[in-house]
């Protein structure tokens, strides 16, 4: 479906993910006009078994949908096939998956933790409520929005109580996040539910899994072996007081867990407000907590040589493309920057979309080259010297722009060097890829790595 445009009533932008068997595409409906998310199953092909399970996935995703309007779950409009395809119109979510954050190994305050688990149990206590056991709940499918809302995605194997569950497929799900009765090969119900997302708090707060191994030893470790408390992991991020709470979340046997996500949620609140504040002993109080955002800006915008309102500015430009991610991406980035204008192409690696990078350099670009009054003479905004220009520039902004796409030649220039040590120069423009294995390769080929 390569170059496909229209889709019967649907006018299709752009390809925004894709696996063997499915293209997911942002599109427009004119009827209301809004932008969705669109994926189309192929037929052509595949094999039929397989067809006929994910275009069963479309169909249930479509009847959770019909009961579930909660402003924590995402919309699905309708579906439809042919011969050749099948497809499901959803929601477009502007955000970044949950998995994102932890991919990135970012770690989010407790109090982002608690808001985020707040949400997802408010809105799988409202799908159990109405006879839905998603079965398949883990940071891909938990969407953060811009707004710092969230939305729990992907239904396509929940359980619903009229649907034909031999279609769907009883052991479907993500073998990491699933409970120890759907390993045994029991079926699922709300207490599934509960164990996944007791997982996914676990992670939140310590940055990896309580069950991990292979995956033919993963399953027979989530229902034998017991897990390292949380608090032991992170003293300081994660009270001992939560420890009990993830303990009964995550008991093996089904009846010793939380029976609804609002218990869940309820005993979680609960010993947030006993310990939340004890992990923070000294200086918890608003004011200690303030003091201590203005010394981390200062002390970054000293190091990068912007002022602090410049700083505040470029995270809050940041912020208007990923969301609530942008602080933490902001301070890793900062540790490695020179400069104003190699922080702002470090941050657009994190943007997803070409346009949306291009937006925000052009935005940061403009802001730092005016930045605050009677600055603009001054060092705090002043760039380091390049002095290789001509082909050698060229050579290098085209080499990384197989890593970085349209602002790599902004980096190339902006990024201090000499003609005499263009190791040097190269090996501080492979500091903004930031996955290791790409770093490697843009070096090598450009004759400074091994």
């Amino acid at each position: 479906m390569d170059g496909l445009r229209q889709l019967g009533k649907y006018k299709i932008a752009e390809v925004i993910g894709a696996s063997a068997l499915a293209t997911v595409y942002k599109a427009t409906d004119p009827e209301p006009e809004r932008i969705i998310a669109l994926k189309i199953l192929r037929k052509e092909g595949i094999d039929p078994r397989a067809t006929a399970h994910a275009v069963a996935k479309f169909k249930n995703q479509v009847l959770a949908a019909e009961r579930l309007a909660h402003p924590g779950i995402a919309d699905v409009y309708e579906h439809g096939e042919d011969d050749k395809a099948a497809y499901l119109a959803m929601e477009y979510l502007a955000g970044r998956g949950l998995r994102d954050f932890l991919t990135l190994r970012l770690r989010l305050g407790l109090k982002d933790t608690m808001s985020i688990m707040g949400q997802l149990l408010a809105a799988l206590d409202f799908a159990h409520a109405n006879g839905v056991v998603h079965r398949d709940v883990k940071p891909a499918n938990i969407i953060m929005l811009l707004s710092g809302r969230l939305k729990l995605a992907d239904f396509g194997i929940a359980l619903v109580d009229t649907f034909d569950l031999a279609q769907a497929g009883a052991l479907a799900g993500s073998p990491a996040y699933m409970a120890p009765e759907r390993h045994a090969g029991q079926e699922a119900d709300r207490r599934s539910d509960v164990f996944s997302c007791g997982i996914v708090l676990y992670e939140l707060l310590t940055g990896s899994k309580p069950f991990e191994g292979p995956p033919e030893t993963l399953g027979e470790k989530i229902c034998r072996e017991d897990f390292r408390q949380a608090s032991e992991l992170n003293p300081k991020g994660s009270p001992a007081s939560l420890d009990s709470v993830i303990a009964r979340a995550l008991a093996k046997n089904p009846e010793e867990r939380f029976p609804t996500a609002r218990d869940f949620a309820s005993a979680l609140e609960s010993a947030f407000r006993d310990g939340g504040d004890a992990s923070h002993p000294a200086g918890g109080d608003e004011t200690s907590r303030t003091l201590r955002r203005e010394d981390s800006t200062a002390l970054l915008s000293a190091s990068l040589r912007l002022s602090a309102e410049d700083l505040r500015e470029l995270e809050a430009l940041f912020t208007q493309h990923v969301g609530p991610m942008a602080k933490v991406l902001l301070k890793r980035a900062a540790r490695t920057a020179t400069d104003g204008s190699m922080l702002a192409g470090m941050l657009a690696q994190y943007i997803p979309a070409e346009s949306a990078r291009k937006e925000f350099m052009a935005g940061a670009l403009e802001r730092l080259a005016a930045a605050s009054p009677g600055a603009a003479s001054s060092p705090s905004i002043r760039f380091s010297s390049n002095l290789i220009e001509g082909a050698a520039l060229d050579a290098a902004a085209l080499r990384l722009a197989l890593y970085l796409g349209p602002i790599a030649r902004v980096i190339a220039k902006k990024t201090p060097g000499r003609p005499s040590d263009l190791a040097a120069y190269y090996r501080q423009l492979a500091e903004n890829i930031t996955n290791p294995a790409d770093r490697a390769r843009f070096l090598r080929d450009a004759g400074y790595g091994k």
